[in-house]
């Protein structure tokens, strides 16, 4: 209690956890001085050393807070030196890079001397160069050029690079010539003859680019020699050497993990020259993996091709999805993909779309010397979607060479709806209404009005488009589309939030066409006007009475199910129980009634009554086992049965369902539960070969690949190591979610198992490179990393792993598991 120098024996015990880098229990204690001792001597430094701290725990935020203090200049010259290079340093590693510029230069100058002085300025000269201040960047690169040490020779390199940021070549392959001269033995020459090349090539100078590419694609650094062969692939595929191409892009990718932008560039150049070179299949999965492992790569020039591949492959349906995903300001991209789309739709006979494709081309590239092409291919268009008259049309334009005029109702209806197709909705509109006014009394007057209204719709103009809907009725009262225009109100007016109209439209469908297909719609708009209005029982009233008088409409079972849909949806499961129940009884050969009953059973379920639930659902299997919903009922049964530990009959079940549903695309599913459920058991044997049948029989399905998985821990449970190792690689390497994260870092630990140490570390990296989205994997990774390394004696590596998972999991499982390692180092 005497003791008056505790605050030093504290700040003493501080200090030592920090020389041996257990920042986080300095912190501890340097915070605990300036609790307990504000008053103290030492509160000062140890409130700076809690910010140095921070700076090694890679925490950059809390190290600037509590560096970028005034009270530093009181500190001791080192201390108040080392403390400002470290809130440089934070600030430029936040990106920061204005605030690293100026702590940076008040070391410098402030402390001429100090041993950072040249970190310092190097640190300096690299936030001039994030902020693009090339000039000043170069002037300070070249200041430390001048020397022998590590730093002098980036510096030399990278006062070359600031050159050829700022667009002066010429300089800076007169630097670059020089770093070579001086240090012609050193380890970064070929990065240097990398960085000659790709300024050649940046100025179209290929052959020269070409030998010093070469040259550095001998380099030790696998990253140079794979930028190197990137770059000689992509000035091969500028001259449309495509073999060449090839042969220098391939060597590239296999330098580079895929995670970098190095990969994803090659992949993209190899993948356009297996397209030139019609190797489309191969082209197909180089673009598609960069799709997956960065899904806004340069979408444009992968899409393109990827349809134009597609297309060559006559995947037409596939290859229009692709054109339809460009949006380039390339012009002969963009005329090539509006080219390839008319295409696909022609030859997928949808001769309405292709016929607007091909109209937009000739009116987008008049000069393009395919026009008689075009032309032809539009006029068959038009033949085959029966538009005799426009078809004809063109064919006369293309022998006579002049236009014609529309003088029938349907070629104008036609340009109306071109015009909206293509974004002129003010004009199309104006043509609609034209029409109705030149051609009053034709078939297309009506709809014509009618598409005004929906324009107006689409535009999210309800008030125009409900008054343009009851002009047609007031100009056509026996229009025969009366009922799609109320539903069409009804629409407008649920929009635009005035459910009670709403109704009132939606029920003049029902009243004045109640066997119009438009009824089950109309019914679901009021419906959802009622739920919306917080009144669900009325839409419920609707249905029975509707159904009561119509009882011979062709849909009226399926009006009738959505009472049930709407009492479950409400949560209302006794109700939804009776609804379905009544259903049944109504309407007892609907196609509806597997469906009914498994939703009863889902009904029971949801109210604890286990036993009235399986009755039902084993009804669905036992009586209706072609219905969609007879896997699902089996499937509903597994959950109930093990929830009660009633294991035996569950297999009974699913075993039985495996002869009845043989077809079911569900059956997977089953046989997945079917393997679990064993394991529940601890019937090991018998569950691995539930899951090899499994993966046998359905071997592209999800749950084949889960079997995969199961597969690969029973093996690694049991010591059968290769086979495991061989099912967790094949899923890792192919998969890229959850499922492929754990059996990547399965893979690692069955590595470990083996004590092949070295081998586990690549795998589990591979977590880090490639599956580093998923937490947990990723954490329990790094903790295995971590045993790894003490397993090969490196425990400085293996505090590296503990500490990133208690960096980044502070007060969970994974953090207590990694800081209880990290004691026992």
């Amino acid at each position: 209690e005497n003791n008056s120098y505790k605050d030093y024996s504290i700040y003493t015990l501080a200090t030592v956890y920090e020389k041996t880098e257990d920042y986080e229990s300095a912190v501890k204690y340097y915070d605990q001085l300036l609790s307990y001792y504000p008053g103290s001597k030492l509160a000062l430094p140890a409130h700076i050393r809690i910010g140095i701290c921070y700076f090694y725990l890679k925490d950059y935020q809390s190290s600037i807070l509590e560096l970028n203090n005034p009270v530093l200049s009181n500190l001791s010259e080192d201390l108040y030196s080392e403390g400002l290079y470290l809130l440089a340093n934070s600030h430029y590693r936040v990106q920061e890079y204005e605030n690293a510029e100026n702590a940076y230069s008040e070391v410098i100058e402030k402390f001429p001397s100090s041993k950072v002085i040249r970190d310092a300025r190097y640190g300096l000269a690299w936030s001039y160069f994030q902020q693009k201040k090339f000039n000043e960047a170069y002037k300070v690169f070249n200041y430390l050029s001048d020397g022998e040490d590590s730093i002098a020779v980036e510096s030399f390199i990278w006062k070359g690079e600031a050159k050829r940021y700022d667009n002066k070549q010429g300089e800076a392959l007169l630097i670059y010539s020089a770093f070579l001269q001086k240090f012609p033995t050193s380890k970064s020459v070929s990065h240097v003859e990398y960085l000659i090349g790709l300024t050649y090539f940046d100025q179209e100078n290929y052959s020269v680019a070409d030998k010093f590419l070469i040259n550095a694609t001998s380099s030790e650094d696998d990253l140079v020699r794979a930028k190197a062969f990137m770059i000689l692939g992509e000035m091969e595929l500028n001259n449309k050497n495509f073999i060449k191409a090839k042969q220098y892009l391939k060597p590239a990718l296999n330098l580079t993990d895929k995670t970098l932008d190095i990969y994803l560039r090659s992949s993209l150049a190899l993948g356009i020259a297996l397209y030139f070179l019609e190797e489309y299949d191969q082209a197909v999965n180089h673009l598609l993996e960069i799709e997956q492992i960065d899904a806004g790569f340069e979408q444009e020039r992968i899409n393109f091709y990827l349809a134009e591949s597609y297309f060559t492959n006559k995947n037409f349906q596939e290859a229009l999805r692709r054109y339809a995903l460009i949006n380039t300001q390339d012009v002969d991209i963009a005329k090539q993909t509006l080219y390839g789309k008319a295409y696909c739709y022609f030859n997928l006979g949808d001769y309405e779309s292709a016929a607007y494709q091909f109209n937009e081309f000739l009116e987008r590239y008049s000069g393009d010397e395919r026009q008689l092409d075009v032309k032809l291919r539009l006029a068959d268009s038009y033949f085959g979607s029966k538009n005799f008259v426009a078809s004809s049309r063109v064919y006369k334009e293309i022998y006579a060479s002049t236009k014609r005029a529309m003088d029938d109702p349907y070629t104008n209806y036609q340009y109306a709806q071109a015009l909206y197709k293509s974004g002129e909705t003010r004009s199309a509109i104006t043509e609609f209404a034209n029409l109705q006014k030149k051609f009053p009394t034709s078939i297309y007057a009506d709809n014509s009005l009618y598409t005004v209204g929906w324009i107006h719709f689409q535009e999210g103009e309800f008030s125009t488009s409900i008054a343009e809907y009851r002009n047609v009725l007031r100009i056509y009262k026996n229009s025969s589309l009366a009922p799609i225009i109320y539903y069409s109100i009804g629409d407008a007016f649920y929009n635009l939030g005035k459910y009670d109209s709403a109704i009132v439209n939606y029920q003049l469908v029902l009243t004045k066409s109640p066997s119009s297909d438009y009824v089950f719609d109309a019914v679901n708009g009021i419906q959802y006007s009622y739920v919306a209005m917080g009144e669900p029982e009325k839409a419920v009233q609707l249905i029975d009475q509707f159904t009561e008088r119509n009882p011979n409409l062709k849909f009226s079972d399926q009006l009738y199910f959505k009472k049930g849909e709407l009492f479950y949806s409400q949560r209302d499961y006794e109700n939804a129980k009776i609804s379905y129940l009544e259903f049944a009884a109504k309407y007892p050969k609907s196609s509806f009634v597997p469906e009914a009953y498994y939703w009863i059973g889902k009904s029971s379920q949801n109210l604890g009554e286990n036993e009235e639930a399986i009755f039902h659902f084993n009804k669905v299997f036992e009586k209706y086992p072609e219905s969609e919903s007879a896997a699902a009922a089996v499937l509903e049964i597994g959950k109930i049965q093990n929830a009660l530990g009633n294991y035996q009959v569950t297999i009974d079940v699913f075993t039985s369902a495996q002869s009845k549903l043989k077809g079911s695309p569900r059956m997977p599913e089953i046989l997945f539960n079917k393997g679990m459920t064993y394991i529940i058991m601890d019937n090991l044997q018998i569950a691995y070969q539930v899951f090899d049948e499994l993966v046998m029989y359905y071997r592209t399905t999800l749950f084949a690949d889960k079997a995969k998985f199961e597969l690969g821990l029973i093996d690694l449970a049991v010591g059968r190591y290769e086979k495991a190792d061989a099912f967790f690689s094949d899923l890792s390497g192919k998969r890229t979610d959850d499922l492929g994260a754990k059996s990547q870092y399965y893979y690692g630990l069955s590595l470990f198992d083996q004590e092949k140490f070295t081998e586990s570390i690549s795998a589990l990296v591979r977590v880090r490179t490639v599956f580093s989205n998923y937490d947990e994997w990723l954490a329990r990774s790094y903790i295995l990393l971590g045993d790894c390394y003490v397993k090969l004696g490196d425990k400085r590596k293996a505090e590296e792993m503990y500490r990133t998972v208690i960096s980044k999991h502070r007060s969970d499982p994974f953090g207590e598991e990694a800081r209880r390692k990290l004691r026992n180092l």
